[in-house]
């Protein structure tokens, strides 16, 4: 029994029953528990601080919630101008679907079905201008371009088109 060996024996503060499963550690001091990322840093006197980084999978691609949040902050404030634009309740009701399409397509674990996607997308932008603009900030978010881009050619061509088009009006 080597002298770490009989520290865990004594009466000590580590417990001999405590099991923590670490898939890899890294020089650096990157850890990961159990699928989730971590940061070990140990000080001296034998301070451990730990930091995980959770992530999220939307749309297929996998995210941090701060992404995921400024994503969804982006769709209410397309539902916002939605509802201050004047326009026919059933335009209204039309862009409010097409909204609720394009979020239902974004916010899926898994990835979006292209073609409701695009149309809902398409939809969305010839409502108003203003509207248009609201839509244009949204497609512009990096999770967004990630997610179509994991959608395939056509996704992709669709949010290179609307990059070009937000560019020239800026």
């Amino acid at each position: 029994m080597d002298s770490s060996e009989r520290s865990l024996n004594k009466a000590g503060p580590f417990r001999p029953d405590i099991n923590i499963d670490i898939d890899h550690l890294s020089v650096t001091g990157h850890v990961v528990f159990a699928g989730r990322d971590g940061q070990v840093k140990v000080q001296t006197g034998g301070d451990v601080a730990q930091h995980t980084n959770q992530t999220v999978t939307v749309g297929g691609v996998e995210t941090t919630p701060q992404e995921f949040d400024m994503m969804l902050q982006c769709f209410r404030n397309v539902e916002d101008t939605i509802k201050k634009q004047d326009m026919l309740p059933e335009s209204r009701e039309a862009a409010m679907h097409d909204l609720q399409t394009v979020e239902a397509q974004l916010t899926t674990p898994k990835k979006p079905n292209t073609r409701l996607l695009l149309r809902a997308a398409k939809s969305l932008l010839r409502f108003s201008p203003a509207l248009t603009a609201a839509a244009l900030t949204l497609f512009d978010q990096p999770l967004v371009g990630a997610i179509m881009a994991s959608a395939g050619e056509v996704a992709i061509n669709f949010h290179e088109a609307i990059s070009r088009n937000r560019a020239k009006k800026i």
